[in-house]
């Protein structure tokens, strides 16, 4: 793509809090940028100009707080539709490069230390989105806002509410999904997340692959014991699948295939070493906690702020490895913009470099003083329903950023293949891949070489592309009728959806309550009580906190998966959370 002419400077400053107009702007005379779109290639236009607009920014082209052309005269001078820009523009604000000012227009946002020379990937280049809607026609309108309400339905979903105050702390054996009472019950609706949705296993297409491989591969290959890092070419498949979704380029070497994420984060403990300080996002997965006590080491909470964790509360913690979910943080939904991101990264990037293999004594069980000061650090990115990003395309990884080796990236098939399809994967810097082979290649990869080989073909076919597209678009659907059927609710005026669309999960926000205590139990709580007598298992963000309370936000607010609710049954379950929440709403009165 080709740019054509310079950003102008006559725009305008954002400073101090407002808007500061030119002179020439306040003559009326708005400067333009001029790029050249390729009508001719797959690449959709509005993925065009939001990539040129994103490296201009980066670049310093385009500074902090200049504002961006209103999008219909943009459209125009383009010659484009509004809804090209408004992609574009979207795209922008859901990354964190753009802030949407309310009557006002959109402005360049000051995107933190300049981490060029450690990048991974050109904003230059193409990315091939399967996943996502190549016209951008349906996505383009989805813009943050406050509430979402009436018949807005998805074009709206991506509306979020950012704020920065600091999350209430609390801790509670009930965060853990599938093990809190009533786990075996049979509920009308189970928003927790710990039931797996109906039919999102494609067997017949699983099976038809499955014969395939009976019939191709001989009965060495089917049962020989798998590789250490899993097969080779299931491992080429999930790269290709990196470079085309996310922006990735990643060599099969540096993959490490597993059964399920929770097994790959205790070798990864291994790998990197139990003397380390892991950290995890307070509220967050408290299984993850105790994963990694499990595993010995010592973990701490890292508080979240409107724009993810906390650089504040990441420093007084004094964690080396910090486990976070950037793209769609769980259980808040936020997405970290890349302001934050490129923070976090500058974190890990000023740790102390990893000595080599057999050079330091941290190698042996007494370690040196000197030798456990040299302290790495590292950024664990889960992106655990990055598939499933309903609004525009998919926000780029940390993985994708990162060129200095400090981010192990892990996903998982069970979001998109269905919680019992254990098979999960993390993708290692080059250093750490070596030092995988060098220290814990005797393992023997804990999947089954039938299963890997089924599913790198399943992958090839593109079979898996379509099949996740499929449950993309159910999804969408099921999300805005659940939102648009909670907003007309009786306690539609009461409620805020923050971060919906982002993933498989958001926020609900019970406004004009505080999350007060009565009879031994939060408003969460008897709210999530009533609602479990009729069937519905709701999951109140108490649940995901961590020791201690502090003096923020303390809005009473549920995590919402809705993956697994079937839409013939909203009305009745929207019906229920609505009468529970107006229950007490009513005794506060």
């Amino acid at each position: 793509m080709q740019r054509v002419g310079e950003p102008s400077r006559e725009m305008g400053q954002w400073r101090d809090g407002g808007w500061h107009e030119s002179a020439q702007r306040k003559e009326g005379r708005e400067a333009m940028l001029t790029y050249a779109l390729n009508r001719t290639v797959r690449e959709s236009l509005y993925e065009q100009l939001y990539r040129a607009l994103r490296f201009d920014i980066e670049s310093g082209a385009l500074g902090a707080g200049d504002r961006l052309p209103s999008k219909r005269a943009f459209a125009k001078h383009l010659g484009v539709s509004v809804v090209t820009v408004e992609g574009a523009y979207d795209q922008l604000v859901a990354e964190g490069y753009v802030r949407a000012v309310p009557r006002s227009g959109f402005y360049v946002q000051e995107i933190g230390p300049n981490l060029a020379s450690f990048s991974r990937i050109s904003t230059s280049a193409e990315v091939k989105v399967p996943l996502g809607d190549s016209s951008g026609a349906k996505s383009a309108s989805c813009r943050p806002e406050a509430r979402i309400s009436g018949n807005d339905g998805v074009e709206k979903l991506e509306k979020l509410a950012r704020k920065g105050a600091p999350f209430c702390i609390a801790h509670s054996e009930e965060g853990l999904a599938g093990v809190s009472p009533g786990a075996g019950r049979k509920w009308l609706a189970d928003f927790t997340g710990a039931t797996a949705p109906e039919g999102v296993f494609p067997y017949a297409a699983w099976a038809r692959m499955l014969r395939r491989v009976l019939a191709d591969e001989s009965e060495r290959t089917v049962l020989e014991a798998s590789r250490p890092q899993g097969s080779p070419r299931l491992r080429a498949a999930i790269a290709a699948h990196l470079r085309g979704f996310r922006g990735m380029e990643v060599h099969p070497d540096q993959i490490v295939i597993g059964s399920g994420a929770q097994s790959l984060y205790g070798l990864l403990v291994q790998l990197l070493g139990r003397d380390l300080v892991y950290g995890v996002e307070d509220p967050g997965y408290p299984r993850l906690t105790r994963i990694y006590e499990s595993n010995d080491v010592t973990v701490r909470p890292i508080a979240l702020d409107g724009e993810g964790p906390a650089l504040e509360s990441l420093a007084r913690a004094g964690v080396d490895v910090l486990h976070c979910t950037p793209s769609h943080q769980f259980p808040t939904g936020i997405t970290v913009p890349v302001s934050r991101r490129r923070s976090l990264l500058e974190w890990a990037q000023s740790g102390v470099a990893a000595p080599k293999d057999g050079a330091a004594a941290g190698e042996a069980h007494g370690r040196s003083v000197k030798a456990s000061s040299a302290r790495p650090r590292y950024l664990i990115e889960d992106d655990f329903d990055c598939e499933f990003r309903m609004a525009g395309r998919p926000v780029p990884p940390l993985a994708a950023l990162d060129g200095a080796g400090r981010v192990v990236y892990a996903n998982t098939f069970s979001k998109t293949l269905g919680g019992a399809f254990r098979i999960g994967y993390m993708v290692l810097p080059e250093a750490l891949a070596e030092r995988f082979r060098d220290r814990l290649g005797f393992y023997a990869c804990t999947v089954g070489a039938l299963e890997q080989l089924t599913l790198a073909r399943f992958m090839e076919s593109g079979d898996y592309e379509r099949h996740v597209n499929r449950q993309r678009t159910r999804y969408r659907r099921l999300l805005s009728a659940l939102i648009d059927a909670l907003a007309a609710s009786s306690a539609g005026d009461h409620l805020h959806f923050a971060n919906a669309g982002a993933g498989l999960h958001f926020l609900m926000e019970v406004r004009g309550v505080e999350g007060d205590e009565r009879g031994g139990a939060t408003f969460e709580e008897r709210v999530a009580r009533r609602a479990a007598i009729r069937g519905v298992r709701l999951a109140p963000l108490g649940r995901y906190r961590f020791t201690g309370c502090g003096a923020g936000w303390r809005r009473p607010a549920f995590m919402m998966s809705f993956s697994s609710v079937k839409e013939e049954t909203i009305p009745e379950v929207v019906g229920i959370v609505s009468e529970a929440v107006m229950a007490e709403v009513g005794c506060r009165a």
